[in-house]
């Protein structure tokens, strides 16, 4: 009796303690770096507290969130979120995939991939990320390191807030949860869009961003869907709850990659038209 007692508060340290520790030291680390340093710009002239700055720019990120033109091309992913969850299309796809192409090698891939959108471990370390890179300048810019955690955790505070406050107000179900399943029930559950997909997406997309010359840019955005993918293999979400998890992730990292003033290769714009909407996409090279 006494060792089953013992392994269970082993397992609560685990699983409790462990990252919320990690996740503490992360802050602190983050604060004293950010705090207790001051950036000059080109000119020699001193700019305001490292801290500021950040707040200026988190503000400047959500500006760029929410902008008109932002806001409508969202309408439009929404839209078509909406389609697939209530049509039965998001139900067939998934008994497709579970009765066709889920199998133990599956399973296992979706376990790694899973990790990737624990928020527990990854907004942590976008912070440490972020706060160790400040505290390693290199040629007066923080390392490669401190810049993706820094527009990391920007595209978490950004979008993070809409993507939690989209999960109740679409008030979808898991798989085999409910009866309306996908379907929009408006506040009726908290699982419209999946946190884990854009958790998981966020630092691909960013590493994407922030490489867009580079061929690897294309295997980090394979690699922003991984985790996505591996919800709708355990069947703990529906294809349309993925896809908008991971389209929050692209116009949250978006938000961030036009306030660093860096403008994309691929760009999706919409339209306005006097008989409706529409989207312009293009590509620069």
């Amino acid at each position: 009796m006494w060792n089953v007692a013992k392994d269970q508060n082993r397992l609560w340290i685990k699983r409790r303690v462990v990252p919320g520790r990690i996740g503490f030291v992360s802050f602190v680390v983050f604060f004293i770096a950010v705090v207790g340093s001051t950036s000059t710009d080109a000119y020699g002239a001193d700019r305001e507290s490292a801290w500021s700055s950040m707040w200026d720019v988190v503000m400047l990120d959500h500006l760029r969130f929410y902008s008109s033109d932002r806001l409508i091309r969202m309408g439009i992913g929404y839209g078509i979120g909406g389609t697939i969850a209530n049509t039965g299309v998001d139900e067939y796809i998934q008994d497709w995939y579970q009765e066709d192409v889920r199998s133990s090698h599956t399973d296992d891939a979706a376990e790694v991939a899973k990790l990737f959108g624990e928020g527990k471990y990854l907004i942590p370390l976008s912070l440490l990320a972020a706060g160790v890179g400040a505290c390693v300048p290199t040629e007066n810019r923080a390392s490669n390191i401190g810049k993706w955690g820094k527009r990391t955790a920007r595209a978490y505070a950004v979008g993070g807030p809409s993507m939690l406050l989209m999960q109740r107000v679409l008030g979808s179900s898991r798989p085999g949860e409910t009866d309306h399943g996908s379907r929009w029930k408006p506040f009726n559950d908290t699982n419209g869009v999946s946190g884990h997909a854009f958790i998981g997406a966020v630092p691909f997309l960013t590493l994407a961003r922030m490489s867009k010359d580079h061929p690897l840019r294309y295997i980090f955005y394979v690699a922003s869907g991984l985790t996505g993918w591996s919800r709708i293999n355990d069947n703990a979400h529906f294809t349309s709850q993925v896809f908008l998890g991971w389209f929050m992730a692209w116009e949250a990292t978006g938000a961030v990659s036009e306030s660093n003033g860096k403008d994309r290769a691929f760009k999706i714009q919409s339209m306005l038209f006097q008989d409706g909407v529409g989207v312009q996409l293009s590509w620069q090279w």
